[in-house]
């Protein structure tokens, strides 16, 4: 992620923390994914969910 967001012109440290930001939101969507009882085949509602609570987070630390 970080290397794409670098070739679009996105500078370094903001491209990496993205990257990871990515990361952590894939991988809690899919904590919560893999726990639940087949309400939802995607992994990507999950997924979408983590990077709101993240949006959210970061909005609340001004």
């Amino acid at each position: 992620m970080t290397t794409a967001l670098v070739a679009r012109v996105v500078p370094d440290p903001i491209a990496a923390l993205a990257g990871e930001l990515g990361v952590l939101a894939f991988k809690r969507g899919y904590a919560e994914w893999s726990e639940s009882e087949g309400a939802e085949d995607s992994l990507a509602p999950y997924a979408l969910a983590a990077l709101d609570e993240l949006r959210a987070a970061t909005a609340a630390l001004g």
